[in-house]
């Protein structure tokens, strides 16, 4: 028996066109061969949207390696860290590897900036620099200001401003870094090394690049053989009308901050500006008599507890240049040129007599060598800094300072400048 016959409604098929991928032809596969390409607008095209699919692309690296972090996948696929995780499968090395992690995390808290990344709007080089110093107060106008501008004038307005500032604000040179880029052979390699080790022993541990290469430049260039001559051998000029200081050297101007010029009034020589007068002759900031006998009296070694550097020495002005301090060998103090810069900066501090002993603290007020508390430093430099600004002298300021920290231990930079006026 044959079995019946159902009719089913007819449906109507898309079009077949719809349902197959349309294959491309020899031709069309060819024209997309940078090397055939005849058509300039269609490289600056496609040259475009690879920008753009790279800056999203860059974006989704920085995301999933947040996460990656978070859940130390690196250990759980048996590697021993991030970085090695990151160079073995996404090719990124160590200093990479890191950036985009910085990146990812400021773009967290930087929603703008983070949009312009995925959209294309901004490519990540400049993002990149712009993390650097936006905040979620001053992107908008960062953004605003980084369109239609080359990478290189975004890295240079950011080398020289402070997060936070905005674009707008005064540019301060001296926060410029300079990047130094060798390539020696493995002998010039081992006496490097050896050269590294001997500058970090005599100053007593680890210290950053800018730190070693500062004291091996000093060294090679080599102060005078006269302990009654100051060992500053670079010409420090600084404007009377807008205070900014620069050192001459390798015939161009370098923009310092004010630390260096600090440096150089404590223990230099001055002389006239500009003055073509072949009878000019330069002013030893201490006289040279009461230089040998410090110098003697500290041994030519640096006075900082633990530091064995005695190889192109300072003497410093315990009561500032600035404020009126004389030439009293009491208050004199042989310091290297990493100790020296040191206390310039604020981060250490120096106190008592030649004779009686001298004592050594961190920015934080603790006894040199105790554990430093970075936070409680930052905070402390900043207040100075406001202290400073306010007109008052580093010694009051500092002096406000250790008063309000014995008086307690403020919360934040905000509490302590508060108290710090509160004593005045």
């Amino acid at each position: 028996m044959n079995s019946p016959v159902r009719a089913r409604p007819y449906r109507q098929h898309r079009p077949l066109s719809l349902l197959v991928f349309r294959e491309e032809s020899p031709s069309d596969a060819e024209s997309q061969r940078p090397e055939t390409a005849s058509d300039w607008n269609e490289v600056h095209q496609r040259l475009v949207s690879l920008g753009q699919d790279r800056a999203t692309h860059e974006h989704q690296i920085c995301r999933w390696l947040l996460a990656a972090e978070r859940l130390r996948v690196h250990a759980r696929a048996g590697y021993a860290s991030l970085r090695e995780y990151a160079e073995r499968l996404l090719g990124l090395s160590g200093r990479q590897t890191e950036e985009r992690l910085r990146v990812g995390r400021a773009l967290a808290s930087l929603p703008l900036l983070d949009g312009a990344l995925v959209s294309g709007e901004l490519r990540w080089s400049s993002v990149r620099e712009l993390t650097r110093v936006a905040t979620k107060d001053t992107e908008g106008a960062w953004l605003a200001w980084a369109k239609g501008r080359r990478l290189r004038q975004i890295e240079q307005a950011v080398a020289s401003r402070p997060p936070g500032a905005k674009p707008q604000d005064r540019s301060d040179p001296s926060r410029v870094k300079h990047r130094l880029l060798f390539e020696v052979r493995a002998e010039t390699m081992a006496l490097f090394r050896d050269l590294q080790a001997r500058v970090r022993a005599d100053l007593g541990g680890q210290v950053d690049d800018d730190t070693l290469l500062y004291e091996v430049a000093r060294r090679a260039l080599g102060g005078p053989a006269d302990d009654g001559r100051a060992s500053y051998q670079v010409a420090v000029t600084r404007c009377d009308e807008c205070g900014r200081t620069s050192i001459d050297a390798g015939g161009a101007s370098h923009p310092v901050d004010e630390l260096v010029a600090g440096m150089a009034a404590c223990d230099g020589q001055a002389v006239g500006a500009c003055d073509p007068s072949p009878h000019g002759r330069a002013t030893q900031t201490i006289p040279p008599a009461t230089r040998r006998g410090v110098m003697r009296r500290d041994h030519k070694r640096c006075v900082v507890p633990g530091c064995a550097n005695h190889r192109y020495l300072d003497v410093h002005h315990v009561d500032p240049r600035s404020e009126g301090g004389g030439h009293d060998p009491e208050r004199l103090a042989v310091l290297c040129g990493s100790h020296h810069r040191a206390v310039h900066a604020g981060v250490l501090r120096i106190d008592g007599t030649g004779s009686g002993g001298f004592t050594f603290h961190h920015g934080d007020g603790t006894m040199y060598g105790a554990p430093v508390r970075p936070p409680a430093v930052d905070m402390v430099r900043e207040v100075l800094g406001a202290l400073k600004h306010l007109g008052f002298k580093p010694t009051r300021a500092r002096e406000l300072v250790d008063e309000a920290l014995r008086a307690g231990a403020p919360s934040d930079a905000g509490a302590l400048l508060r108290a710090a006026l509160r004593a005045s």
